[in-house]
């Protein structure tokens, strides 16, 4: 046992709006023992259920639950403590529940759970997202929660989550008091492969060579011109010759560079959590306009490991 009551392992689940994880871990180490993953996200098993009348929502849900831990055959199922996040709590998920209000400690004490019983087999601990009065996120905030090691408690920041909706979370005294969701990424795929820039726009593999007209469009997008730039794209590619490539990264460049432009006027330190070719990205752009020292960029293995410290966390405080 790590604490009183911890359990030695826990099985961790991440249900996201298009992808399913399972995984068993160790709790005192965060090894991950045994995974499962399908592509069967939250929003295809809402459809599915709406489609048959047989079952409840609840039961339908926990149901494919068991299904895929069936696969590891576990012995004395009921002795296992289940912690998801993500879309299961939503109202396209197993039982909806309330968001919690920031400010969010970084011990994550403030997030509303719930224990739920399935079939007398499993205890699941069921974890809710956290809103402002103009926002809402259902998973970041305990990816945010296992970041909070490594935040300092007595300064001010922001912390960087990137991603499809990217996430800028700012923290105070130990806090997370407020945050901004910016559709980075989805306005990224929407521009690129469904708008009259798509013909420009061919997807490549980052190398060093796209770095100049890559950081040209991050330049432009923190000074709040991306609008006026975006058919530049298209102009470029037909009358000076810039390649589809090229335009892929200028493109990526304008709109990375929008999101982060807010930045520019502040003095917090801003912490960088991604991973793969998005660090490297959001690493240029930030170090284009902010002095060096104002940046912190996380190791990959923190990253990889914060949505387990954060459950863990959260389990912590209902089981000591």
């Amino acid at each position: 046992m790590t604490n009183m009551g911890l359990p030695e392992k826990f099985i961790s689940c991440d249900w996201g709006t298009s992808n399913f994880r399972l995984r068993l871990v160790d709790t005192h180490s965060l090894r991950v023992i045994s995974e499962i993953g399908t592509d069967l996200g939250i929003k295809k098993c809402y459809q599915l259920f709406t489609a048959q009348s047989v079952r409840s929502q609840e039961s339908y849900f926990a149901d494919y639950l068991l299904a895929q831990l069936g696969k590891w055959g576990l012995n004395g199922l009921e002795d296992y403590h289940l912690v998801a996040s993500g879309m299961l709590s939503s109202s396209i998920g197993m039982r909806e529940l309330e968001y919690c209000q920031l400010p969010l400690a970084f011990s994550g004490e403030d997030l509303i759970s719930k224990w739920i019983s399935i079939n007398n087999k499993l205890n699941l601990l069921l974890i809710t997202g956290a809103r402002t009065d103009s926002d809402v996120m259902r998973g970041e905030e305990i990816q945010a929660i296992g970041l909070s090691d490594y935040l300092p408690r007595d300064e001010k920041g922001v912390l960087l989550l990137p991603g499809t909706h990217s996430k800028h979370i700012h923290f105070d005294a130990g806090r997370y008091i407020d945050f901004t969701t910016y559709m980075t990424g989805e306005l990224f795929e929407v521009l690129g492969k469904h708008s009259i820039l798509s013909a420009s726009v061919e997807e490549a593999g980052w190398n060093p060579s796209f770095e100049d007209i890559f950081v040209e469009g991050v330049k432009k997008g923190v000074a709040n011109q991306q609008m006026a730039s975006l058919f530049s794209i298209r102009a470029n590619s037909l009358i000076h010759k810039i390649s589809s490539r090229e335009n892929y990264f200028y493109l990526s460049g304008l709109l990375i560079g929008s999101e982060l432009g807010h930045l520019k006027e502040k003095n917090e330190t801003v912490y960088l959590a991604v991973a793969g070719i998005q660090n490297e990205l959001y690493q240029l752009a930030l170090k284009s306009f902010l002095p060096l020292e104002r940046i912190v960029c996380f190791d990959p293995q923190i990253i990889e490991t914060a949505l387990l410290v954060g459950q863990r966390k959260i389990l912590e405080t209902h089981v000591k």
